[in-house]
């Protein structure tokens, strides 16, 4: 039969009669409930959406917040960092100036008991003379009846006379020469006493200075000390530790590196100028003889000749306690690349071999820091120093001061910070160190 069939469900009442109803009447609803249902959820729907927007803002605001607070503390701390930087650098100049106004007291301190043992030695000369003088005098005195002039005009001849003129000789020529001894000595006496006034001026002058430096210097350190307070409250600890730590190594590369380049065209003429003695030398020696270098050609070749292998050959830069060792993890995967020797406080920081003053300079992470050529890549590094004593381009022999021990760089406690690098790359120090 053809025709549109019909779709159509059955459903039986309780007396069993089946009832047919069409699909689509079922359908319409189906429809009409979902659709009354979906108005009833609207709000529902609605509000949630409007929750995650307003969580969602929150989470921008607080992490806008947290960037901005971020970004206050990097200038906070890039400015409290220069702040230390100035404060030790002010520290390191107060120390030299009283370290050498310490030498010159020292030296004035000798000059005024050499004149004080000086002036009581002419004093006892002096008083010496004068006794002698004084017993001439006397014995002048008493043969004043005999005098010289009665005895001739008395016509005596004889041999006791002639011994009584002789001894009246003598003794007016011993007399003449004790006065004028005697003036000698207090001439002497007087510009030995007036110089002893003048040092005592200045040692009172020296000690004045030496008591502004000792101010100056310890307003410094209590100034130095609340910055490192403020900073390290203002650190995230660890990872900011860490990136700090990693830019420090960075820029101290590049300090060198810049150094370097700077002196390169004056380490490479004496490089030459070295080979060419030493080439002197061996054809001097082909030929049976000697060369013998001149003071200036021997330091030429010693400064310039490296560090050579490692036999314990080299000076210690300063005798105290290693706290850490080369190769020591410092944080996360970070490791020392040189020693720290813990040192007293103000105490010499000596070169380790014969070179040249590659840097003298304030570096974050190490403070105040000289850094010693030594010819051939090979270099020495001091850090953490209170005080520098040399300047970029100094000549230096193996064991003269350098430095002086100190805790810059935010250190905590006075130490020296040493490494030893060879074409640029940190190497243990200690099978170098020895004497």
């Amino acid at each position: 039969m053809r025709g549109r069939a019909t779709v159509s469900d059955q459903r039986t009442q309780g007396n069993g009669i089946a009832i047919r109803r069409p699909l689509r009447s079922r359908l319409s609803t189906l429809t009409a409930s979902a659709v009354c249902a979906g108005v009833l959820l609207l709000p529902f729907y609605t509000a949630a959406a409007d929750d995650s927007k307003s969580q969602l803002k929150s989470i921008q605001q607080d992490i806008a917040a947290k960037e901005k607070s971020v970004k206050q503390q990097k200038v906070q701390r890039s400015k409290l960092l220069d702040q230390l930087q100035s404060q030790e650098k002010t520290i390191a100049e107060a120390s030299r100036k009283l370290r050498q106004t310490r030498l010159s007291l020292s030296a004035i301190d000798k000059e005024i008991d050499g004149l004080t043992r000086s002036i009581a030695k002419l004093q006892k000369q002096q008083a010496q003379q004068e006794d002698l003088l004084s017993r001439q005098l006397d014995a002048a005195f008493r043969q004043g009846k005999h005098s010289g002039l009665q005895l001739v005009l008395s016509g005596e001849e004889s041999q006791r006379s002639e011994r009584i003129l002789a001894y009246f000789g003598y003794l007016n020529e011993a007399r003449q020469k004790t006065i004028g001894e005697l003036q000698q000595t207090r001439t002497e006496l007087g510009t030995q006493k007036a110089a002893l006034e003048q040092k005592q001026t200045q040692q009172k002058s020296l000690l004045a200075e030496q008591q502004t430096q000792q101010t100056k210097l310890e307003q410094a350190r209590s100034a130095r000390k609340q910055t490192l307070t403020t900073l390290e409250s203002s650190l995230q600890k660890d990872q900011a530790d860490l990136v700090e730590m990693r830019e420090n190594e960075s820029r101290l590369q590049d300090k060198i590196a810049k150094a370097e380049r700077e002196a390169k065209a004056r380490a490479e003429r004496e490089a030459r100028e070295a080979e060419q003695v030493r080439q002197r030398q061996a054809q001097a020696k082909a030929k049976g003889s000697t060369y013998k270098p001149t003071e200036s050609e021997r330091s030429l070749m010693s400064r310039t000749g490296g560090l050579g292998r490692p036999n314990g050959q080299a000076l210690w830069p300063v005798r105290g306690t290693i706290e850490h060792r080369f190769g020591e993890s410092m944080q996360g995967e970070l490791r020392w690349k040189g020693l720290v020797i813990d040192a007293p406080e103000g105490a010499e920081v000596k070169a380790i071999a014969d070179g040249r003053v590659l840097m003298a300079d304030w570096l974050q992470g190490y403070g105040l820091v000289v850094v010693v050529e030594h010819g051939k890549g090979d270099m020495s590094l001091y850090g953490y120093n209170q005080s520098a004593l040399v300047s970029v381009g100094t000549q230096v022999k193996a064991g003269q001061p350098i430095a002086l021990v100190g805790n810059s760089g935010g250190r905590g406690t006075p130490s020296l910070y040493f490494e030893i690098r060879r074409q640029g790359q940190a190497v243990n120090p200690l099978p170098w160190l020895g004497r």
